[in-house]
């Protein structure tokens, strides 16, 4: 348009009469009152409904209009409700951690995300600000080259956790496997859908651990030791610490396994050198106590400062104050540090239950038996409820040959620790109750012996061939002078699940509700299974029976009535302990008293023969822990963090799961 139109333009409007003209049809009505129409129109246009945009999310939710109303909406002053407010997203439960079930892909298959978080985000106040800036792409070159230098750097172990945490984030197919160790450990068929990757890191359910990776991986040590005074205590706790310590333990871990990573481990290594420092002091007081008491303080102080370490190694230091707790159990002195509850609280940290396999469960086992049958000595409740244990009770199929002989092993160990708390419960009742029960207690107390008598018939008849006798000879079919007879059992495992066995059958008879009425049922049942026991017990070779051996035949022991059958088993006592480090003494002089026999006269010690007398020499579990007997369980006291065993040290790990509660360490 050029300038000529534009004045023209403006003239026209300029002659245009303002006044607007009115229709004919409308000649009669007053320019100033509007129409019917026109006024209904406007009345709609007013009341017409606003939306609300940040009403509260509790009307939201009730699908009623919000006044809007800061604080507190008249809405919810009214219903008396809480006046939430918020933005509402959908993406609200948001997990950090990986998904429980994985659905596994084809090789080869390319699987992309795309995130449009940073796009929702930004339609809300303050949302794309509560993002970190977005990186540059770098060129693919460039990214060729960082993937180059930074798998070439890293092991195994570290690419494993790498992976793991990203491995549903891209496609491994995009990686440059120009590096050997990237390609071998990425074209693995299962290292993109494992749960545990790493092979070892399922032994600490919460963390990780070098030294079960170490296990895992068989990475023994390849140092030599050059000291010969090292050489010698660590000899001595494999070939006569290590075998009690593994009596329970068909892995032997601690003879056949730990020995060769414990050169690596200084605070594990010192552990293994005082238990072997203080055997030998042991056997031979010339030796003196001063180079055990070293190694046991130098272990000791390495642990505690471990303790106080979040990132600690919590197996190792599970492994290590396990140890230092059999050190205890072999001295005579009451050690200040009492590494017996220590371990069982960091066996706790760990996780370890009898569902755990290896080195872990082999530690679970240790400990319980150890506590079981100090228990069965003092009279304790254990501590450790055997409920909590997660124990597999299903003996409805029987094993074959060879198969499952530790599940059977376990299975009676937990068979023996609920008899022997229901023995302390029935004692607490009668006590409390003046020695009689009503009718519901009664009833209570029946079906639970019935309970745990059907659980020794089944586990008597399901145990595989492989733990059953191969050989039972009575007295009179050998032309033997012994009132015991003679069981022949080729394996460790089944010899010790049949020593718990019998026990379990001793116990139960002596707790049965009934026990006045049927007197002598029950003592031929205890007088058949603890001339069992002590058959048993004088037919087997092994070193490391002993251990577990010692109590299990005291309480068989109790059971004998000739005087023959105990004197016998006298005898048996001084060969089983002959060339030991603990004296049988107590166990005999606690066995004469219940038999009734005359107290001997008092003589005169040799002063060079002090050594040899049980004041010197631990009574294996008698004094192994140190406690009075007739009191509650003092294992059961460290159930808080001012009452644990390594107060004052203790730091908890900052690899710890939700569930686990440091403030309960025994259940």
């Amino acid at each position: 348009m050029n300038l000529t139109t534009r004045s023209q333009s403006k003239a026209q409007s300029a002659n245009v009469d303002p006044k607007p003209t009115t229709p004919k049809s409308q000649k009669g009505i007053s320019p100033r009152q509007p129409s019917a129409n026109s006024k209904k129109t406007s009345e709609i246009a007013e009341n017409k409904v606003k939306r609300v945009r940040t009403g509260c999310l509790t009307c939201r939710e009730r699908h009623l209009k919000c006044d809007e109303a800061l604080g507190r909406c008249l809405n919810c002053q009214k219903s008396d409700r809480i006046c939430r407010r918020g933005v509402r997203l959908n993406f609200i439960d948001i997990q950090t951690v990986a998904p429980p079930y994985v659905i596994d892909r084809a090789r080869g298959a390319k699987v992309t995300f795309r995130d449009d978080s940073r796009i929702i985000a930004s339609e809300y106040v303050g949302g794309f600000e509560r993002y970190p800036p977005v990186q540059p792409e770098s060129p693919i070159e460039e990214r060729r080259h960082l993937q180059q230098e930074v798998f070439g750097s890293l092991g195994h172990d570290q690419l494993a956790s790498l992976f793991q945490s990203v491995a549903h984030s891209f496609d491994p197919i995009t990686l440059d496997f120009s590096h050997s160790a990237t390609a071998d450990f990425l074209l693995e068929p299962d290292a993109w859908h494992e749960p545990h990757l790493v092979p070892g890191d399922g032994m600490l359910l919460h963390g990780t651990s070098n030294f079960a990776r170490k296990l895992a991986t068989k990475r023994y040590s390849s140092s030599t030791l050059t000291d010969p005074e090292q050489v010698h205590l660590l000899q001595v706790f494999v070939e006569e610490v290590g075998p009690w310590i593994d009596s329970m333990d068909p892995t032997r871990h601690f003879t056949r396994i730990l020995p060769f990573h414990a050169t690596e481990e200084l605070m594990l290594f010192r552990s293994f050198l005082a238990c072997g420092a203080q055997q030998l002091f042991l056997n031979d007081p010339s030796y003196g106590e001063e180079k055990a008491s070293h190694y046991y303080e130098a272990a000791t102080q390495d642990l505690m400062s471990a303790m106080q370490d979040p990132n600690r190694d919590s197996v190792l230091c599970a492994v290590a104050s396990l140890a230092l707790s059999v050190f205890e159990a072999l001295s005579p002195k009451q050690a200040q540090t009492n590494h017996i509850m220590g371990s069982r609280a960091l066996i706790h940290e760990c996780g370890w239950t009898a569902k755990t396999s290896g080195l872990g469960g082999a530690c679970f086992w240790i400990s319980v038996g150890m506590e079981l049958l100090s228990c069965l000595h003092h009279g304790w409740t254990l501590s450790w409820d055997p409920d909590t244990w997660g124990v597999d009770m299903g003996m409805a199929h029987i094993h074959s040959l060879g198969k499952g002989e530790d599940i059977w092993f376990h299975r009676i160990l937990y068979i023996c620790a609920k008899i022997a708390n229901f023995r302390v419960s029935k004692q607490q009742l009668l006590s409390s109750t003046g020695s009689s029960m009503n009718t519901a207690q009664f009833h209570d107390t029946m079906q639970e012996w019935n309970l745990y008598s059907a659980w020794c018939d089944q586990w008597e008849q399901s145990i595989p061939q492989s733990m059953k006798p191969l050989g039972h000879l009575q007295p009179w079919q050998t032309g033997s002078r012994s009132s015991f007879p003679t069981i022949w059992l080729l394996k460790r495992i089944a010899v010790i699940s049949q020593l718990f066995y019998h026990t379990a059958r001793i116990l139960l008879a002596k707790a049965h509700p009934m026990l006045l009425e049927l007197r002598m049922e029950m003592e031929e049942i205890q007088k058949a299974h603890a001339h069992d026991i002590c058959g048993l017990v004088a037919n087997t070779k092994d070193r490391s029976i002993p251990s577990v051996s010692i109590r299990c035949f005291a309480i068989a022991a109790e059971c004998l009535e000739t005087r023959d059958a105990q004197g016998e088993a006298l005898g048996i006592l001084d060969a089983i302990s002959t060339g030991r480090s603990w004296s049988a003494e107590p166990i005999k002089e606690e066995l004469k008293q219940i038999w009734g026999w005359p107290a001997p006269r008092p003589e005169t010690v040799d002063p060079t023969r002090m050594h040899n007398s049980y004041g010197l020499r631990p009574a294996l579990y008698p004094k192994a822990f140190g406690f009075p007997a007739g009191v509650a369980n003092p294992l059961s006291n460290t159930t808080s963090m001012e009452n644990h065993p390594y107060r004052g040290y203790y730091v908890a790990p900052h690899h710890a799961i939700d569930h686990y509660q440091y403030g309960t360490y025994l259940i």
